[in-house]
């Protein structure tokens, strides 16, 4: 099947059909709030993306024991709640593969999918643009509807125009001298960091900008970002370009670097994904420690942030991160 060919409803008509019928079904369910009956949604959503992307590496879920934990839940052999479901869609348009990385959280389709799109054929500022554009897309769609293949088909009509077009500079970047004279520590609050890669994707831009610091996944998800003024803030663009439900700069700290050294100033040697042990939670996600957080943070001398994040004093825990 070549799905550059393909547009919105271009595919076998039962599938067509199995859409429209699964998508009738879900405004009952949304409304009345059942968690189930929205993971049964996922699963069956994920089994008709899999007849649709039927040929050799087109469909690829992460891990398939989240499905078999998802059944168990929704038929009541568990009361646990399960991990979300993590695949990815392989497109190829125009001789271009794009990766289509989508993560689903529990209450989805009540609440938006973590998508987004990575392209050995884009740049970088190519890529954040493509995903920015399609993280508007699916805002415009009503929450309660299916929102992965209304993505795809948007890719399959409009992904193309993202390889030809160059990047546009980023007007709102700062690229003057004045920012190499500066030492920067942003702290990021999200409502949430799960999927697997957006947390890689996080990593990879702290690498290719230098700065250090870590990123905590979970709900809510918390990162620090630290380097030259000039590295943070280009990191920080690329970030908050992707497709978040709410992600902002808690605080920002700013020191003149006179004439001490970048690394001088540095609370973190590098930049490195952390976490600390929760157990099993009947709660819908796996909320953070907030001792471990707060020992964390006080083992590198910036308890202090704790305030700024929850509006609370931390306290310690016995759970070292990991």
């Amino acid at each position: 099947m070549n799905f550059h060919e393909n547009t919105t409803c271009d595919w076998k008509d039962n599938e067509c059909l199995d859409f429209k019928e699964l998508e009738e079904q879900i405004t009952q369910i949304v409304d009345n709030g059942n968690l189930e009956e929205m993971l049964r949604i996922q699963l069956s959503e994920v089994e008709m993306l899999q007849s649709m992307f039927s040929n050799p590496g087109e469909f690829c879920v992460y891990d398939y024991s989240v499905i078999a934990d998802i059944n168990e839940f929704v038929n009541g052999k568990c009361s646990v709640y399960p991990p979300r479901l993590d695949f990815s869609i392989n497109l190829f348009i125009d001789e271009a593969k794009l990766e289509v990385c989508i993560n689903l959280p529990h209450d989805y389709p009540a609440s938006e999918p973590d998508i987004y799109v990575r392209s050995d054929k884009l740049d970088r500022n190519q890529q954040h643009i493509l995903n920015s554009d399609l993280a508007n897309y699916i805002s415009t769609l009503e929450r309660g509807e299916i929102c992965t293949c209304s993505a795809i088909s948007w890719l399959q009509e409009n992904a193309s125009r993202y390889h030809v077009e160059s990047a546009k500079p980023d007007k709102t970047v700062n690229n003057s001298d004045e920012n190499d004279k500066f030492f920067a520590r942003y702290w990021i609050y999200s409502h949430h960091i799960y999927s697997k890669i957006k947390r890689k994707e996080i990593l990879d831009l702290a690498n290719e900008f230098s700065v250090t610091g870590f990123c905590l996944p979970g709900k809510p998800g918390i990162i620090c970002a630290e380097g030259l003024a000039r590295d943070c803030i280009e990191w920080w663009q690329k970030v908050k370009c992707m497709n978040w439900k709410k992600i902002m700069c808690k605080k920002k700290e700013v020191t003149h670097l006179n004439l001490s050294s970048v690394d001088s100033l540095r609370k973190f040697s590098a930049f490195q994904e952390i976490s600390f042990e929760c157990g099993k939670s009947k709660s819908r996600e796996c909320h953070m420690d907030m001792g471990g957080l707060y020992r964390y943070l006080a083992d590198h001398n910036c308890s202090y942030v704790f305030r700024d994040y929850f509006g609370v004093d931390g306290k310690c825990s016995s759970n070292p991160p990991h």
